[in-house]
């Protein structure tokens, strides 16, 4: 490791808290439904606001946060999701939870635009690695806040849990301060980022419509399919999420060592969970013959696979930027369009494969995923030949 990497790794757990908070609140939904009288759509509707201002503003907000401080942007943003964080502790009523809830949002918006551009400027040739690294964030992040809040929720209440997710972010908040000055390439005008960036990230928003809505819909297909009980459901689900950083680590090798087309790592990414998902989602013809345990082992390693998509996907993007002709200054207005996809993604993915397994049952999943890792792929080679032919 290089003397970059101490500012890497606090830029990476930036990410993981602020991801967190992603997680903390679907662990605790049931308290906080006993307590305000939520309805499962309401309560719903809590578990997901965080991710509305990014698929509703992410473009827009990196657009404007690219004529700004990478670093200020990190900090406002960091300290918005704790000042939120605590406020939603101390909520006397659920209008000022969902208010709390959705600044808490916005903060995240911040943090997952400007921690990646600062990551990029300051990895240099570890750039491959310090990127793949950053694309475990959100899967980390929600293991670690879906399964520390569910342990501690046992002991504590609703509130005690949310106030201390809230400290911890407020504790990196003095790093953030001291991060070293860095030669940032601000925008003094808007300027769009190139078509190479939005197909990369239309792919990218395909691939985080199957990765978060299997994850989302996992607990209850475990335990309404497979005969789980909620607990080991839901340990099984935080390992699934933790499993991406074996796919990260492994591409993130593979790049540094100059193996293997970033493309053909994508389909390899796309194209193995895709065939292990229909173990995993077995038909009616096999899922009698096969174990639960064999099921949801074939869930976690078609995830630690699928981690090489996102690993990659975040690699690519400073290269395709130089490859388009665009300056890197559009490194942050180009995390705004990421941000937007994926978070679009992450909006669509669980109640579009709810829905489709309420209607047509589980077994439909298996080839739902196929058709999006193929939609996936196609946005990805398309972003890759736009940047070619530039």
């Amino acid at each position: 490791m290089t003397g970059r990497w101490p500012t890497i790794l606090l830029l990476w757990l930036s990410g993981v808290l602020a991801a967190a908070q992603l997680g903390k609140m679907a662990a605790l939904t049931p308290a906080i439904r006993a307590e305000f009288g939520l309805t499962l759509g309401a309560a719903g509707l809590m578990v997901s606001l965080i991710e509305a201002g990014g698929a509703g503003l992410g473009s827009i907000a990196g657009l404007a946060a690219a004529r700004f401080s990478a670093r200020s942007v990190l900090v406002l943003g960091a300290a918005l999701i704790a000042m939120a964080g605590l406020a939603a502790a101390m909520a006397p009523g659920i209008g000022l939870l969902y208010a709390a809830r959705f600044v808490e949002g916005l903060g995240y918006l911040m943090v997952v635009i400007a921690a990646p551009s600062l990551i990029a400027l300051v990895s240099g040739r570890d750039s491959a690695a310090a990127l793949a690294l950053w694309s475990t964030f959100v899967p980390i992040g929600i293991a670690l806040g879906t399964g520390l809040s569910g342990i501690a929720a046992d002991v504590a209440g609703w509130r005690p849990i949310l106030a201390v997710w809230a400290l911890l972010m407020l504790a990196i908040l003095p790093g953030t301060l001291r991060l070293p000055a860095m030669a940032e390439h601000r925008q003094s005008r808007l300027a769009v980022p190139p078509p190479a960036v939005w197909a990369l990230a239309i792919g990218f928003g395909f691939y985080t419509t199957l990765e978060v809505g299997v994850l989302g819909m996992l607990p209850a297909y475990l335990t309404d399919a497979r005969n789980f009980a909620i607990g080991p459901a839901g340990t099984i689900t935080g390992i699934t999420s933790a499993a991406t950083i074996a796919g990260s680590y492994a591409a993130a090798r593979l790049m540094r060592r100059g193996a293997g087309r970033p493309l053909a790592l994508i389909g390899l990414g796309l194209l193995l969970p895709a065939m292990l998902f229909f173990i995993g989602f077995p038909g009616e013809s096999l899922a009698g013959h096969l174990a639960d345990n064999t099921v949801a082992l074939a869930v976690i390693a078609a995830n630690a696979v699928s981690g090489i998509v996102a690993a990659v996907a975040f690699a690519r993007l400073p290269d395709l930027l130089r490859r388009s002709g665009a300056p890197l200054s559009l490194v942050t207005a180009s995390n705004g369009v990421f941000a937007q996809f994926g978070a679009a993604g992450s909006l669509i993915g669980p109640p579009l494969i709810g829905y489709a397994a309420s209607r047509w049952g589980w077994p439909v999943v298996a080839p739902m995923i196929a058709g999006l890792s193929l939609l996936s792929f196609l946005g990805f080679a398309f972003g890759e030949r736009l940047a070619v032919r530039r």
